[in-house]
């Protein structure tokens, strides 16, 4: 496993050092964040690279800091009881990830693992705590992001206990549909690099459960799937099959 590689102190726009550029987040707790606060954000941390499969987190140790996804994909997992791997959670570039066990104090909850190259900005834990204090914006966006994972990881405790497997596989899309829908020629592609083997931890499914289910959702002509890419053809159809509310009216297809 590769370690990660500090690439540099905070960015400085072209011709003039010192100065951090402006990040435009797409998504994530700074999406709205306003040009001062973001160039103090860009102040703060280090750069870091990770290789794909290498730990940017691991479950219990300290939360000495937080980190600002940049470039990539990471996955959210915890160990379970029976000593195997439950994956909780995907994140993508503009999110912020470690920031409970700083706000907290507690070792952390969960390990965050590189699925393909990722880049951060790293920022220890004082750095970031003295960052929410001055920058009272940026503290209620991260308080409004916590209670959105909060609510996430509840929602999805109780939606993968439950039903049919089919019923769980169509919910676990339709919440991925609502983070990381991203719009495509046919209809929304969820735009996240998951394996099968992916989808059943995240549902609480065994892969051939999945595998069925997908069938299922394919022939129905809800979803296409291809190598690591899920396309939601019609949204409707998969909010039926999950059992929740169907889009608003005028929605139609994807």
């Amino acid at each position: 496993m590769h370690s990660a590689r500090d690439v540099t102190q905070p960015d400085g726009e072209p011709g003039r050092p010192g100065v951090p550029r402006i990040t435009p987040f797409v998504r994530g707790p700074f999406t709205g964040l306003g040009e001062g606060d973001l160039r103090e954000l860009g102040r703060l941390g280090t750069r870091r690279v990770y290789a794909p499969g290498e730990a940017l987190m691991i479950e219990g140790q300290p939360g000495d800091r937080a980190a600002l996804l940049l470039t990539g994909c990471v996955k959210v997992v915890a160990a379970t009881e029976d000593g195997g791997e439950a994956l909780l959670a995907v994140r993508l570039p503009g999110e912020l990830l470690g920031e409970l066990a700083v706000l907290d104090g507690e070792p952390r909850s969960a390990s965050v693992l590189a699925v393909r190259t990722s880049t951060t900005r790293e920022i220890g834990g004082p750095a970031f705590l003295e960052f929410l204090a001055d920058r009272p914006a940026a503290a209620l966006a991260v308080q409004r992001s916590v209670t959105r994972k909060l609510r996430s990881a509840t929602r999805h405790r109780v939606d993968a206990g439950h039903g049919t497997g089919l019923a769980r596989l169509a919910r676990t899309l339709h919440t991925l549909l609502g983070s990381y829908g991203t719009p495509v020629e046919d209809g929304l592609r969820i735009d996240v690099p998951l394996s099968h083997a992916d989808l059943a931890a995240l549902a609480r499914l065994s892969p051939a459960s999945v595998e069925r289910s997908l069938r299922t959702l394919r022939g129905q002509g809800a979803v296409r799937t291809s190598y690591r890419e899920l396309v939601v053809l019609d949204r409707p159809l998969l909010a039926r099959a999950a059992g929740v509310p169907l889009p608003p009216a005028g929605g139609g297809r994807a």
